[in-house]
This record gives structure tokens, sequence and C-alpha cells, in this order.
């Protein structure tokens, strides 16, 4: 009978027994390290009846435990040891280094043994015992790492850096890490990741925003592209570190995705944040805004310029996100920054076909919104499709009630117009070569529609509305539009101002103070620009000479005066004005725009709408007089007369009733408070007629232009609702211009005509 035979190799305290014979088998057991005459085993770390594995991880073994175990005492027992013997089984690659920082072996790393790995690789995974340690998420063990001056700098094999691995572990051991390594922190893994995009994936919105605090920059995409420019956000948060929105953050993107209110955008745009930038889903900041139906932010994206029509991985722009929510507002302001209407996903759905109609009474509401500005129907072989966007169907939506209106005057305006383009028809002028004009009046924030009006007829000519007319007249906010449109802005620029401008301007009680809107005109217009240095158009901005009684009309010119062209010398004892080449024209717009219980007064000047709200009449007298004028001075290649007229309004007000109006001398309680009611009509009858820009002035302007046969063209929206100069909502603005683009959509055939007229399609 064969007997079995063992033998035995030692290392330290490990030993290994194979057995031989009868039954083959290989045994590692651990002993204590007390001195003995003999052996007494405390654990066994591992029994194969295969020989080669169990030698393999004996050498691996015998290589690290002993070294390991004589250094930190505690694994001299049972459990450490098989603790560590377990790691090395599932690591066999690990260097000393590696095992300390992952079994938080903190006095290992005093032993030279082990730190002189410290920035030693694993050859299998590429990581380094400080990665090791931060996956264990183990704050002390990388603080003593980083303190032993472990690198900072190491990539695995898939190009992970510490930071990578700290972005899913905690914002302590990211702050722990530091900021001094920029590169590592923004690097790619070769996921395309940097780790912000790691932390947004990994939900650790903590995380995100420790590595916001060291300087992530926040403009790098999770792709290949490379951001415009880098941005950094961790002084803002450090000054407002609850201002983001942390559900948000695992869908990637940049901190303008996660932002709760316009304050918060606004400084992250300030801090160059990306604002198109997209996240895992392939939406922008302004998608996520639609999706969770923040106005105030998506105001105040479109306001910085946020574009409108990027698609997501689903091809929806915001707009198709927007009808989804049935969010009347949001669709408005969308539309009114230049959503495309009938941009189809890769479904080949429009917003009006994903528009919720049957489960939301809202969904009508933004259906009639998306027909009112021309929203087209799904062609004939579209399926799932409802009545309010199936071919050949009739439903539209819901109307809002219709606003009470004066009295038409449609025939009498028909009949001058028809005058007027005969009396032109017999000139033979029909395309107009020099002398057109274009007026705007003035209203304050209502300037959005002239600016909303622009732009519907600037999407017909195909060019800028300012290479289209020859003579621009402004009255306070149409006169900071024309300086605008004429220092180069454009109309998608302007319109972006003016929503800035009401959250910078209008700040505190009335009168407001002036710092804001001067500091967004010189902006804007340039701190040293002079009205000279506007070389195209003429313009023609309205001011109110307000040192004298009576008070004078004042026109800031980019060109002389009819009365500087015939050598007329100033005189009268009052200040003369700057000519062009002396006038600011920030300050021109600051003195055209002093309304008086809005803003102080600028200097002398108050705002041109106390004489010339409407400039129409006032522009076509200035262009008269200046033909005069050169003619007069023999430079009769210089004159160009008149040839059209077209005046833009900031909007009809709902007519409303005035109850008293009647001034007397009280003789009884009740006369005292109807005295007091008659008095208040009264003040408001006279300022509406002082600032009048719309009624008989229309009228006027409109006859006259008849009767020398210029075409007149006047668009001027019916407002459902009376917005105030100084107005401040987002939900009534959006309202105020997309009420302007749907009257522009009505009378697209005039338009159309004026275009041809204009000679500039």
């Amino acid at each position: 009978m064969e007997t079995a035979q063992y033998t035995v190799e030692r290392m330290e305290s490990f030993y290994m027994v194979r057995t031989t014979g009868i039954k083959k088998s290989l045994k590692l057991f651990c002993t204590d390290l007390a001195p003995r005459r003999y052996i007494r085993p405390i654990g066994f770390l591992l029994r194969s009846d295969t020989l080669e594995p169990a030698e393999n991880i004996f050498t691996v073994y015998k290589d690290k435990v002993p070294i390991l175990v004589q250094i930190s005492r505690e694994l001299c027992n049972a459990n450490g040891i098989r603790r560590l013997c377990d790691v090395l089984t599932d690591h066999p690659t690990w260097t000393l280094a590696h095992l300390a920082a992952h079994l938080l072996l903190y006095d290992a790393l005093h032993h030279t043994a082990v730190n002189s790995h410290l920035n030693s690789s694993d050859p299998a995974t590429g990581m380094s015992p400080l990665q090791v340690a931060v996956q264990t998420n183990n704050l002390r063990m990388v603080q003593m790492l980083v303190a032993a001056q472990s690198s900072l700098e190491h990539l695995d094999h898939n190009a992970n850096t510490v930071y990578h691995y700290a972005a899913s572990s905690t914002k302590d051991i990211i702050l722990a890490l530091g900021a001094g390594l920029p590169n590592s922190l923004n690097s790619r893994n070769g996921n395309g990741h940097t780790p912000m995009h790691v932390a947004c994936l990994s939900d650790k919105p903590e995380c995100v925003k420790a590595l916001l605090l060291i300087g992530a920059d926040v403009n790098i995409p999770a792709s290949e592209g490379q951001p415009t420019s880098p941005g950094y956000v961790g002084d803002f948060l450090h000054d407002k570190p609850n201002a983001l929105h942390s559900q948000d953050m695992k869908f990637g993107g940049t901190p303008l995705h996660w932002s709760c209110s316009r304050e918060v955008i606004d400084a992250l745009i300030e801090t160059n944040c990306d604002i198109d930038a997209l996240n895992f889903d392939g939406r922008t900041a302004l998608h996520i805004m639609v999706m969770r139906k923040r106005l105030n932010c998506t105001v105040a994206l479109l306001s910085h310029m946020a574009s409108v029509n990027i698609v997501d991985n689903e091809g929806n722009t915001p707009l198709h996100l927007a009808v989804t929510q049935a969010t009347p507002s949001i669709v408005q302001a969308l539309l009114g920054f230049g959503a495309d209407i009938d941009a189809t996903n890769y479904k080949r759905e429009t917003p009006r076909h994903l528009t919720p109609i049957e489960a939301n009474t809202d969904g009508s509401k933004v259906l009639y919104i998306l027909h009112a500005v021309g929203a087209q129907r799904c062609p004939p072989d579209m399926e799932g499709c409802h009545i309010g966007c199936k071919h050949l169907e009739n439903f539209d939506g819901e109307a809002p009630p219709e606003p009470p209106t004066s009295v038409p005057r449609t025939i009498l305006d028909q009949m001058l117009y028809v005058a007027g383009m005969e009396e032109l028809a017999s000139q033979r002028k029909r395309k107009v070569e020099g002398g057109r004009l274009l007026c705007l009046d003035g209203g304050g924030i209502r300037g959005l529609v002239l600016v909303q009006t622009l732009l519907e007829i600037e999407s017909v000519i195909n060019k800028p509305v300012i290479h289209c007319f020859d003579w621009i007249a402004g009255t306070s906010t149409g006169g900071i539009l024309a300086l605008g449109l004429a220092t180069g802005k454009t109309l998608k620029e302007c319109q972006a101002l003016y929503f800035r401008m009401k959250e910078n301007a209008f700040v505190g009680p009335r009168p407001y103070s002036s710092e804001g809107l001067e500091n967004i005109l010189k902006s804007a217009l340039g701190t040293h620009t002079l009205m000279s240095d506007i070389q195209h158009p003429k313009l023609m901005i309205t001011g109110v000479l307000a040192d004298r009684k009576p008070v004078d009309l004042h026109l800031f010119r980019n060109y002389d005066s009819p009365s500087v062209v015939l050598g007329v010398p100033p005189s009268g004892k009052f200040k003369e004005t700057f000519p062009p080449d002396r006038q600011l024209v920030w300050r021109a717009a600051r003195a055209t725009g002093a309304a008086p219980s809005y803003f102080r007064a600028f200097g002398r000047f108050l705002d041109g709408g106390l004489i010339a709200n409407n400039p129409t009449l006032d522009a076509m007298t200035e262009i008269h007089e200046y033909n005069l004028a050169l003619r007069a001075m023999g430079r009769e290649d210089e004159v160009k007369p008149i040839s059209l007229v077209v005046s833009l309004g900031t909007g009809l007000i709902p007519v409303s009733q005035l109850r008293e109006i009647d001034v007397f001398r009280p003789e009884s309680l009740w006369d005292t408070a109807k005295l007091a009611m008659g008095m208040s009509a009264l003040g408001t009858l006279l300022v509406d007629q002082a600032t009048a820009s719309d009624g008989r002035v229309v009228d006027r302007a409109r006859t006259w232009c008849s009767m020398i046969g210029v075409p007149y063209y006047r668009f001027s929206p019916q407002m459902s609702d009376e917005i105030p100069m100084d107005e401040r909502s987002d939900e009534k603005l959006v309202n105020m211009i997309w009420e302007a683009k749907a009257f522009m959509h009505a009378n697209r055939d005039q338009v159309k005509e004026l275009a041809s007229v204009l000679g500039c399609h």
C-alpha cells in the first residue's frame, strides 16, 4: 500500500504543504509569529487538488504578505491575513503600496518597502495607489498619499486621472486633491468624459459642486469636440453654494442646465458658461428650462442669445418640448425669439402635431398660439394626427377673447392708400430710390413690439432692415432702437437687450436710478461712439429741451442740420446743443429716453415723447427742410425727396371707459370723491394725449403722404392688455411680442407689398 508523502516550503509565517503519493493536494496555511518548536496553524488560506494554480498563488503571497504582516501588526491575525490574501487573489499584480492603500494600512506608508511604490502602476489596470485609495473613499488615506507626493497626473489604462476616480467618491476627497493641476482636472478619459461628466453620470451632485469649486471647466463637451472657450464657476459657487438644482446633474451638461433662477443664469453666463453646451441627451440648457416649465429661466437664456433651434438626440427643438408641456407663455417666448414653427423631429413630428389638445385645456391655447403665427398642418401621409394638426381638418385651437378697439377707419385708410399709390404710379416710381423713411414710436419696454415688427419685415426682405432705409426717426425707445441698429446691432441682439434692460433699469421705486440704464447704453452703443461716426442711414432722434418755456423739440442728428447747411449762426441766450461730431451716441439715447416720472431728466433734456411720441410728421418736416437747404446752397444732386414712409407703433391699447372726467367745486363729501376721480381721469387723459402716437396723429401722416403720392405703411398691433412702459413681467411681455408676431402674420400680404416697394427683397 502506497503512503502519502509531504513536502513543506516556508516563507516567514507561511507554509505550503504539498502532498504526493496516493492523494495529491496542496494546502496553504499561516502560523502565528511566536517562536515554537512546532507549527501551529492559525488559518488555512487555500486547499487545492491542482498544483500549478496553487503554486502561482503561493508565489504571489510569499512576495508580499510576509512583508506587510511584519510592517502592519493589525494584519497579524487570521482575519487580517485572510483579508489581505483575498485582495491579492483579486489583484495579484498590485504592489505593496496598492495593498496598503486598499487595506488602509496607514503606518505602512512610512516604510521604504511601501513608499517606494507610491507612483507605481498596476500592470493590469494602470491604477496608481492614490487612485486605489480614492476608490476606497477613505479621506485620511488620500490625504496621506497626497502629502507623500503621490502623483496627481497619473493615468490608468483608460486614461482616467485621480479626479475621475474622485468624481464618484465624496466632495471631501475631491477638495483634498486640490486644484493645482487643471489639465488632470479637465482631461477626458477613454470614454470621452471629464471628471465632471463622471460625477454627473454617477449622480453625485456634491462631487459636481466640489469639482466646480476647484476649477473644473464647465464647457468641455462629453464628446470629441472642444469647448469654444473655458468656463470656470468656482467663485460663483463658493458665494452661492445652493444655487444649482442637484436632480438635473445626473443628465450632464453645465451649471446652466442645473440653474433654477434668472439671477443664477445671469451670473453663470458672466463666468463664461457655454450657453449652448449639450448634456448627455444632446439637450441645451434651454431644453431643460422648457421641460421644467421655468419661464423666467427660459427668457433669461433667450435674452443672452441662446440658440433656439438646436435639436436633441431625438431631433426635438425646445419648441417641441414646450408644446408637450402645454405651457403657453414658454411657447410664446420661443416663437418670439425665432423658433422654427414647423421643425420636424426624427419621427417627422412638428410642434403642432405634438400639442396635447385632448388631455389639457392649455393645449388648445397652445394650438391657437401656433396657428396664429402660421404653423402648418401635417402632410396627408402623417400618422397619429389629432384634429388640430390633421390634414384638411379645421380645428385651430382656443382663441383668446377679442379686446375692445376704437371705431375702425378701414375704408378711409384704404381710400387714402389707393390715392397715394395712384399718385406714385403716375410718377413711375414703383421701386423707390432714396428718401425711404422709417419712423419708430416711443413706448418704453413696448419697444419689443417694434423689434418684433421689424423682424417680421426682415424675414420677408431677407436682408437687414437698416440697409433698406435712408432715414430713421425714433423717439424714446424707438430712438434707442434706431441707434442700436445704426451702430451695428442686429434685431435679435436688440430684442435680447430689451429683456436684459428691463431687469437692470427698472429696479426699485420710480423714478428709477439712471445708472443701470446708462451702463446698458454705454455697453451696447459704445462709450466713445459719436453720432458723426454713423455714416448710414441718416438719424433723427427726438428729445425735448426743457430748459425753456415753451419747451422745444430737439433732433439728435448724424448729419448737418438744415440751419448748419444754410450757414445760419446760432442765436439766443440758451446754450448750444452739440453738433454730430461732439455728440456721444449713448448720451443721445439717454436723453431721448428720459421719460418724466420714470427716469430723471438728463441734464436739460426730457423724453422726446412729450412732443413727438410718433415722430413721423416731424421727420417728414425735417427731410423737406433739409432738401430745401440743399437746393438753396446749390447741392441739388444731394436732394432726395421722401419716397416711402414706414411708421411702426408700440401697440394699440384696448379701449376702456373713463367714468368721471368733470372737475368742479365740490359741495358734498360725495362730490369730493367724484372730484378726485375726475382729476385723476383728466390727468390720465392729458398725459395720453400729450404722448399720443396713434389716432389722429396717424391719420394726419397718412393723409399727408396720400396728398404727395408717397406710400405710407403703418404697423401697430392691437394689444389685449395695456402694457406699462416699465412692465417687467415675462408672461405679459412674451404675450405682447406674440401678439405682434400674430398681427404681422395676419398682415403678411401688406408686408410682402412693402418689400416690393422697398426693392430690397
